[in-house]
C-alpha cells in the first residue's frame, strides 16, 4: 500500500512539474512570436543565385541580389553580389555593387562600387565610393542635400 501511495504522490508532482514546464514553454513561445513579429518588420529579401526575376521588386528594407532581375527595383538598400545582375530602373537609399547594374539608378545616399562591380547607365547619387577596379560608365548626376541635381557633362570612366 505504501508503494501505491508513493506512486500516487509522485504522479501529481510529476504532472505539476510537467505543467509548469509546459507553461514556461508557452511563455517562451509567446516571447519568441513577439520577437519574430518585430524581426519581420526589419527583415530583408534574398534573391538567390539561380533565381531570375522579370518584373518589379519592391521592398521596404534591404534586398540582396545574387541572381538576375530584368525590371525595376525599389527598396531602402540593395546589395548586388558578385553573381548579381540588374537591368532596369533602380531606386534606393544605399546600394553596394559587387556585380552588374545597368539602367537608371537613383540613389539618395551612398553608391558603393566594389572592385568587382560594374555600373552602366544614368546615375543619380548623393555620395559615391568606387574601389580600385570598380567600373562606372554613363551619365552621372550628384544630388546635394536639398535634392538639387548637379549634372556632370556625361563624365565617363572605364
Amino acid at each position: 500500500m505504501s508503494l501505491i501511495n508513493l506512486k500516487t504522490k509522485k504522479e501529481p508532482q510529476y504532472l505539476s512539474n510537467n505543467l509548469s514546464s509546459t507553461t514556461n514553454k508557452s511563455k517562451d513561445l509567446t516571447k519568441l512570436k513577439e520577437k519574430n513579429t518585430s524581426t519581420n518588420l526589419s527583415s530583408s529579401l534574398l534573391i538567390g543565385e539561380s533565381v531570375i526575376i522579370t518584373g518589379t521588386v519592391k521592398a521596404e528594407n534591404e534586398v540582396t541580389i545574387q541572381g538576375s532581375i530584368d525590371g525595376d527595383v525599389d527598396c531602402h538598400s540593395v546589395l548586388v553580389a558578385k553573381t548579381g545582375n540588374i537591368k532596369g530602373k533602380l531606386k534606393a537609399e544605399n546600394i553596394k555593387v559587387e556585380g552588374k547594374v545597368e539602367g537608371e539608378i537613383n540613389i539618395n545616399n551612398l553608391l558603393q562600387i566594389h572592385s568587382s562591380g560594374s555600373v552602366n547607365g544614368k546615375v543619380f547619387y548623393g555620395n559615391i565610393q568606387i574601389e580600385e577596379g570598380g567600373k562606372l560608365l554613363g551619365e552621372i548626376n550628384q544630388r546635394d542635400k536639398n535634392n538639387k541635381q548637379e549634372e556632370f557633362n556625361d563624365w565617363k570612366a572605364l
